[in-house]
């Protein structure tokens, strides 16, 4: 299916992100004005060790009002490929860098009103190298079975969208599964 874009105005310019307004007409013919958020993309990491483990952050996010847990993510800069972004979040938020990694898919956060695509990575054979937070990051790397984060969704103690889906998407091959 396709729309009319009939005119477009920047309303906003942030670090992270564009609001524009649109007036388009949509397939069925309709007249519509939509407010985009205009997003470079994201990748988001599950870093999980030989044994199972798995690295998640407890995150201080101004949004939540408080921490949360999550796991490792950015977001892209201009013309950076997603690969290259996990592998700097990664070592920026955990200080580790990974021998093995597995893209496992990507995913629209709020298709409704946001262009934001995540791209989500099983990195694996992880040990330690440099790294350094951003300025505006408070988080704390902490390694969990893979089996209890699981258990932390379930009982409602992880609430970040990027990080049930990672994991759901990591399930399979951590545990030795090919996904369907």
């Amino acid at each position: 299916m396709k729309f009319t874009l009939v005119r477009e105005r920047e309303r906003f310019r942030g670090r992270l992100f564009t609001l524009v307004e649109r007036d388009v007409v949509l397939p069925n013919g309709r007249a519509a004005t939509l407010n985009i958020v205009e997003h470079p993309g994201a990748v988001a990491i599950v870093p999980v060790y030989q044994n199972g483990d798995v690295v998640l952050l407890r995150q201080f996010r101004v949004a939540a009002a408080g921490e949360i847990w999550e796991i490792p993510a950015g977001t892209r800069e201009a013309g950076e490929a997603p690969g290259k972004t996990a592998r700097r979040e990664l070592a920026e938020e955990t200080g580790l860098r990974a021998a093995r990694w597995t893209k496992l898919g990507a995913f629209f956060t709020a298709p409704g009103f946001c262009t934001e695509q995540i791209t989500v990575y099983l990195a694996r054979g992880l040990g330690e190298t440099d790294g350094a937070c951003e300025p505006d990051e408070v988080l704390k790397p902490r390694r969990v079975p893979f089996r209890e984060a699981l258990r932390m969704i379930a009982r409602g103690v992880i609430r970040d969208a990027k990080t049930i889906a990672g994991l759901h998407m990591a399930q399979g091959l951590v545990h030795g599964r090919t996904p369907a």
